[in-house]
């Protein structure tokens, strides 16, 4: 009981610390039909605690650039992929996945944890465009999936 009861106490203060930022932010982010690796860094930078809620989505995309998170070349104001998404937010959340996860560290992998937990619907497509209702989406199911683990 009080795990549970731990668990649901971390997952509100994670929860009203990441989303204190500005609604101006947040609406742009929605309202956005291909997202930007700008855009998706936002959330995530925010929650491994790398920029401030007062950041820029630019700050945001510089931070996790310069922290590993991008494989390749990415550019703040290019679109992203599901997969893409998907390796953003594993190592934002610290998901460990399984083996071939860990061991090869990959977009492609890591879309295929986020899968397989069942975070990402069965149908969906590694190379699909992300729109900024999914970025924030797929963000909150990452958030409950860690936070039911602690």
């Amino acid at each position: 009981m009080k795990k549970i009861f731990a668990c649901l106490v971390i997952s509100l203060v994670t929860s009203i610390s990441v989303f204190s930022q500005s609604s101006a932010v947040m609406s742009e982010i929605i309202g956005t039909e291909k997202a930007s690796y700008a855009q998706a860094a936002y959330l995530p930078a925010i929650y491994a605690n790398l920029v401030s809620d007062e950041a820029s989505q630019e700050e945001a995309f510089k931070a996790l650039y310069d922290n590993g998170y991008f494989k390749g070349n990415a550019n703040p104001q290019d679109s992203l992929s599901l997969s893409q998404l998907s390796y953003i937010y594993i190592k934002a959340f610290k998901i460990k996945g399984g083996l071939f996860c860990r061991m090869f560290k990959s977009p492609r992998y890591a879309f295929k944890e986020l899968k397989a937990q069942g975070v990402l619907p069965p149908e969906a497509d590694p190379a699909m465009p992300v729109s900024g209702h999914d970025v924030i989406d797929i963000f909150n199911q990452c958030l409950e999936m860690v936070g039911g683990n602690e």
